[in-house]
Formats: C-alpha cells, structure tokens, sequence
C-alpha cells in the first residue's frame, strides 16, 4: 500500500476537503463541527500519516507501529465516549475517511496518477482492511471511555 499511501499524504487537503464535504447528515451536527475544527483537521492527518508510517515501515517494525496506531485510536475514542459523543458518530465519521480516500483514488486514476490497476486494487484492500481495523480498535476504545464515567459514578 505504499504508493497509495504516499499519494494519500501528498493529497491530504483534497482527503481532508471531500471528508468535511461528506459528514452533513452523516454525523450529529455537534460531532461535525468538532470534526470542522482544527481537531478534525488532526484527526485525518493522523489516520494518513499512520497509514504511511505503516506503509513504510520494515517487515520488524510492523507490529510496534500497528500496536502504536491502535494504542492511541483506542485512546482518542475513549476520549470521545467519555466526552458524551455518540459511537454511530464516531464510526460514521471514520468511515467517511475511507469515502474520502476512494475519491481522490478515482480522482488520480483519471489524471494517471496511479500504479497499474491491480496494484491499485490490492493496495486499496490493504488500507480497507487498515480501516476496518482502526473501525474496531475505536469501538472498543469508545466502550472503554463510557464505561470510564459509569464505575466512578458506581463507586460512591
């Protein structure tokens, strides 16, 4: 998923661009605009640049930069469960992402921007199944963060 990967970070503001442009009726409107403020801004980038880093990561360093990405997706949806935010907004949004990413993967097929079509296609599977991934480590993260508010109300 390399070159897909690359073309993905160079591409950050046009994924960033059709991500806002997707979240209208997707998400509540108090989870859009969090999503429209600069921490949604961070959000995309991260989930970018760790498709990159694991991208380009050695055979060895694979599982440290995979534990690395799911250790701090789990710890950010917990965040946002304990903040009150809704789990179907949460996985609706990250699932925007990967609408975002098919366009401007359709968008530099037509500029010929990309590698053969079945390279292509194989890279695509490989960063579906990265958000697939990053799709469950943020629900159980999210069940973790509400459950966080739940046992300290449960203990007085």
């Amino acid at each position: 998923m390399r070159q897909l990967a690359l073309l993905l970070r160079d591409a950050r503001d046009q994924v960033y661009a059709q991500w806002l442009g997707s979240l209208k009726g997707v998400v509540g409107e108090e989870y859009r605009d969090v999503l429209e403020s600069p921490i949604g801004a961070r959000l995309l980038r991260r989930v970018i640049d760790d498709l990159a880093a694991l991208a380009q990561a050695e055979a060895y360093e694979v599982a440290a930069v995979t534990k690395r990405i799911e250790n701090e997706a789990a710890s950010d949806a917990a965040r946002r469960g304990a903040l009150g935010f809704d789990l179907v907004d949460v996985i609706a949004a990250l699932q925007q992402i990967r609408n975002a990413i098919w366009k401007v993967v359709i968008d530099a097929l037509v500029v010929g921007e990309l590698p053969a079509f079945g390279e292509t296609m194989d890279e695509m599977s490989q960063i579906d199944a990265f958000l697939d991934r990053l799709v469950q480590v943020e629900v159980r993260g999210y069940l973790v963060g509400q459950s966080a508010p739940r046992q300290a109300a449960d203990d007085d």
